[in-house]
């Protein structure tokens, strides 16, 4: 996506972050950017230019009309206002310290292009059964499997594919297997419990069956619901059989009793 460039939100200017307060007045410090020993005479331009426009400075910003919103954050003419502030500081952003003082001013928003689907209008556009890449990714991976498997091709478009949905399905059969059909193909990586990451790496794992590896897990069973506890000791059991060492630290009594040796 040319907006997000592929992230699938924006960074934005969260004006509740910048103005927490709206009982105080600009004077009182409504800004709260501008309310540091450093950033005082950006506070005392904010001030002068009010007054300037006949904009009351000691008026809690709540009652503020929203032509007098718009300049705080706008600004008007030569005066840039907080906006103005921010897209300065963009220039900077490669200091760290930069980075961190704009991260407590911002929220993401989806973004309104590709609307978190993070790819551009011709890449959305190719579809297959009605869905394009994007709507795929939104889906569960029990449903995104059973999306490929009843797939509906030509002979020609056979024989394009098959090899590409073999790895498809494959992949996703891995994820199946390590009971994480219900996690969507677009959930972002930070958002997952350690169970979670954890079984997504055993997935990757089989799928390029390594082997003389040892694995070493730490609680793969949480986030798993009892019942799928077999196939987690199953696909432990394959990596085992593939000529790996699989070392896990666990408080499940049905995976305790499934290990060769116990500590």
């Amino acid at each position: 996506c040319p907006l997000c460039h592929g992230f699938g939100d924006l960074a934005v200017l969260d004006e509740d972050k910048i103005i927490p307060d709206r009982n105080k007045s600009l004077r009182e410090g409504a800004v709260e950017p501008w309310t540091k020993p450093a950033s005082y005479r950006k506070k005392r331009k904010l001030i002068d230019e009010a007054e300037k426009r006949g904009i009351p400075t000691d008026v809690p910003f709540k009652d503020f009309k929203e032509e007098w919103k718009r300049f705080v954050f706008e600004g008007e003419g030569k005066y840039k206002g907080v906006e103005g502030f921010f897209k300065r500081l963009q220039r900077k952003k490669y200091k760290v310290q930069v980075r961190v003082f704009l991260s407590r001013y911002r929220k993401y928003v989806p973004c309104p292009t590709c609307r978190q689907m993070r790819l551009n209008p011709h890449a959305l556009s190719v579809k297959i059964q009605g869905l394009s890449i994007g709507q795929v990714v939104h889906l569960t991976v029990q449903e995104v499997y059973e999306f490929f498997q009843g797939l509906k091709l030509s002979p020609f478009q056979k024989q394009v594919a098959e090899k590409l949905l073999d790895e498809i399905q494959s992949r996703l059969k891995f994820l199946l297997e390590v009971g994480l059909d219900y996690i969507t193909l677009d959930r972002m990586t930070f958002t997952l419990s350690g169970g979670e990451a954890q079984r997504i790496n055993l997935a990757a794992a089989l799928s390029t069956s390594l082997v003389g590896t040892l694995f070493v897990l730490d609680e793969p069973s949480i986030g798993l619901h009892a019942r799928d506890n077999h196939r987690l000791v199953e696909i432990l059991k394959s990596l085992k059989a593939l000529g790996n060492t699989v070392m896990v630290v666990e408080h499940d009594p049905e995976i305790i009793k499934s290990g060769e040796h116990l500590i």
